[in-house]
């Protein structure tokens, strides 16, 4: 294996440092985020990584001249969202298996996807593009709504409003959600999306592809923050009471209508009266440690699998789930964290698997309004995923953050 990753991802260098660790991995990476995440010193941790290979590839193409000369590879992944054009585009020129350009242009863009997926009869929620607070009052037009960027990633900027909520405050604070660190600095073009609100039970679908075939699915069922900003809280491996046919039939559809080739598709719904309606798609690993928890639960290594599929190598069908697994977010209130308590406790617990603790003291927090915002998470395994849940819940109970307003 020779693995080419375009964008570093801890999670994924994780799950490969497994398999393939010596040195085998080569990741391509844009200057400013290796430079601004300090990823030197977090790439020392990983012995898979051979190489890195410094390159334009967030809505630009200059990667491709970086990586003239090297390989050969025998497998191109996204490490994160934004790579995932660019894989698609080294896949096709180095002629090895991939989402494909279209597939991924389209799974980049959101407005692109509610046509595509609209076109083909996937349910989904009305919506138009808007570039200003009237357009999206206009959308609105009294009712309640979704405000999002159509290219971004993590929910962020994403806004909910309620029937008479400002279009303006709305819009301002959309348009000025801010990724610190996690984009180049660069001029970026973004694009704006509203959609009707839709409302029932959240879900989230995992596969993998190979040439259009589903090879095998995963439901998970998500619980997300009330009010304006719905950042995930919680994930729950596998669905409780989900019938899987049902699920697999949704999800062909989009498979086939997106004309996805060849990775992992990760796809969002909201069940509205029965029938899945499509929230959004992903072209890459799930976020959220969905993937470790679809591993706890089958007994399997899904990354592996994934870089495997995308190697063009054939693999034994993944075993039926044994136990549940889910995951709870921490959230700490807003102020300086002084103190965080409990952690001890809560690793101890019953089923916990692990508890990762993101939020370091005399830092200064403040509202919980995308993924990037929350203090950590409990991990956590039951016979089912009711259980799995019910004890990473119970963990989470017994940690706390002492904050102050200063």
């Amino acid at each position: 294996m020779q693995l080419l990753l375009i964008g570093f991802n801890s999670g994924v260098l994780g799950a490969l440092e497994k398999v393939w660790p010596n040195g085998q991995v080569t990741v391509l990476e844009e200057p400013d985020l290796w430079e601004n995440k300090n990823l030197t010193t977090k790439a020392e941790r990983f012995s898979c990584i051979g190489e890195v290979i410094l390159g334009h590839y967030q809505q630009s193409t200059g990667f491709l001249d970086s990586l003239e000369g090297r390989g050969p590879f025998t497998a191109v992944a996204p490490g994160l969202e934004y790579a995932l054009e660019a894989a698609a585009m080294a896949a096709e020129r180095l002629g090895l298996p991939g989402t494909g350009i279209d597939s991924a242009e389209v799974l980049r863009d959101k407005l692109k996807m509610r046509e595509r997926t609209s076109q083909h009869g996937v349910p989904g929620p009305r919506f138009a593009e808007v570039s200003s607070a009237a357009e999206l009052a206009e959308f609105a037009d009294g009712h309640a709504c979704v405000l999002k960027p159509a290219n971004r990633q993590a929910s962020l900027g994403v806004v909910l409003l309620d029937p008479g909520d400002s279009a303006e405050e709305a819009w301002a604070e959309c348009i000025g959600a801010d990724e610190g660190v996690q984009i180049a600095d660069r001029d970026m073009h973004w694009q704006y999306l509203a959609e009707e609100r839709m409302t029932g039970p959240e879900h989230s679908t995992e596969c993998l592809v190979r040439d259009g075939e589903i090879l095998f699915l995963n439901i998970t069922e998500k619980e997300t923050l009330p009010g304006p900003h719905p950042v995930e809280v919680a994930h729950v491996v596998p669905a409780p009471g989900e019938d899987q046919h049902w699920w697999r039939q949704a999800v062909d559809a989009v498979v086939k209508c997106l004309g996805f080739g060849t990775g992992i598709l990760h796809t969002e719904w909201i069940v509205v009266d029965g029938v899945p309606h499509i929230v959004e798609s992903a072209g890459r690993p799930p976020g959220d440690r969905i993937i470790d928890l679809i591993d706890l639960a089958h007994g399997t290594d899904l990354t592996e699998r994934w870089i495997r599929l995308l190697a063009g190598e054939d693999m034994d069908p993944v075993s039926e789930p044994s136990q549940g697994a889910a995951i709870r977010f921490l959230l700490p209130p807003p102020g300086v964290v002084r103190e965080v308590e409990g952690v001890s406790r809560a690793e101890a617990a019953e089923g916990i698997e692990q508890v990762d603790v993101t939020v370091a003291a005399e830092t200064a927090v403040g509202a919980i309004t995308s993924s990037w915002h929350r203090g950590g998470s409990v991990i956590a395994t039951g016979s089912d995923g009711t259980e799995a849940l019910e004890r990473a819940r119970a963990a989470v109970r017994l940690i706390t953050f002492d904050t102050s307003d200063e």
